[in-house]
């Protein structure tokens, strides 16, 4: 039914991350899916400037975590972004059908106020993607 996973990630690794890290493994788990970690990352106030090196490390060392989980294949890529804000959900988006994805898998939190005048990010990527999006809270 899926054959490619795409999983956005914040490097911040919040707890929605990692929740539906683990939903995205069990799904490749049973699908026998590669997955892809997509990550989009700029120079933003008060976050610390990351090397293209460092962040490559953290999404090896993610991906590696995600493939001893789910037994599957993982690639990742990181998106440099101008504007990490602005550019996030267009890019995801686009980043989905570019590298071939049937799903994707995205964490959440519980809307929140802004969430009611602005999408989230997951909330952007279930009314434009593509493809079908596992939204996981």
């Amino acid at each position: 039914m899926y054959n490619h996973i795409m999983f956005p990630v914040d490097l911040h690794l919040p707890p929605e991350v990692r929740k539906a890290a683990h939903v995205a493994a069990e799904i490749a788990k049973w699908q026998g899916a590669k997955i892809t970690i997509v990550s989009v990352t700029g120079t933003q106030p008060g976050d610390p400037v990351q090397t293209d090196a460092t962040i490559g490390d953290n999404l090896r060392e993610f991906a590696d975590h995600l493939a001893k989980s789910s037994g599957t294949e993982v690639a990742f890529q990181n998106i440099h972004s101008v504007d990490v804000a602005v550019e996030v959900d267009a890019d995801l988006a686009k980043a989905a059908e570019d590298i071939g994805a049937d799903l994707i898998v995205v964490g959440t939190h519980a809307p929140r106020i802004m969430d009611y005048i602005f999408s989230s990010h997951a909330g952007y990527l279930a009314k434009h993607a593509h493809v079908s999006v596992f939204v996981v809270r």
